[in-house]
């Protein structure tokens, strides 16, 4: 297998969702980090203009769905992201576009509205750099986030609304782990790493909102797996 490295922005749930899934197929890997100013130079690395960017077998793919498609059509023999059987894939595949298109916008709404947890994303995206750019970063990634909430619309949502749909998600997810452990079937699929990576960077960096998500014994028990 060749050099396969992950171009990733370090606090992205994208990222961190393709870093889960090279790990459960045994892929090596390197990462290259493009936290704080370098970030400017994301742009050049696909037309697409963002990060995950994977570059694997001499091929550079952008976006993480793409890339676990790949994963498993390139390397079946390893362990699958997706599940065989054909109703199981099309629930993974729900999950997963679930986590990418709704419950991020609850994670990003978690880093904005809470101060402590907004110094802890900055602290991670800009990790490794000079301490100056924290203090380019926070006003930018504050703004950026803020921006895409509103853009999504749960930005223009109560807050107290928003928090009490996402308990209201975290019940929903507690009553299916509760049935095998997993999201699909018995074992951990791609629904898990994504909806799970969301989870976590609300672990990382919200202390409240990370105790709250911990407080749900199988979604504890889960995520200690991913």
């Amino acid at each position: 297998m060749s050099s396969v490295v992950l171009h990733q922005w370090e606090i992205s749930p994208f990222c961190q969702k393709v870093a889960r899934m090279l790990q459960f197929k045994g892929i090596p890997y390197q990462t290259v980090n493009y936290n704080g100013v370098l970030g400017a130079k994301v742009p050049m690395l696909s037309k697409a203009g963002k990060v995950p960017v994977l570059d694997i077998d001499g091929k550079r793919i952008q976006d993480s769905t793409r890339i676990a498609r790949y994963l498993d059509e390139a390397y079946p023999d390893l362990p699958l992201l997706y599940p065989g059987d054909p109703m199981q894939k099309a629930y993974v595949e729900l999950w997963e576009d679930w986590a990418d298109e709704l419950l991020y916008f609850y994670e990003i709404h978690f880093r904005v509205s809470d101060a402590e947890a907004l110094d802890h994303a900055v602290a991670i995206s800009a990790e490794g750099r000079p301490k100056h750019e924290l203090v380019l970063m926070k006003p930018l990634l504050k703004s950026a986030l803020t921006l895409q909430l509103k853009m999504q619309g749960t930005g223009r949502m109560a807050k107290a609304d928003i928090e009490a749909e996402f308990i209201r998600h975290l019940e929903r997810i507690e009553l299916v782990l509760g049935q095998t452990g997993w999201l699909v079937g018995e074992s951990k699929t791609l629904a898990d790493i994504a909806v799970g990576s969301q989870l976590l960077e609300i672990v990382r960096t919200s202390k409240v909102w990370g105790a709250k998500i911990k407080s749900y014994p199988h979604i504890a028990q889960w995520i200690g797996l991913l």
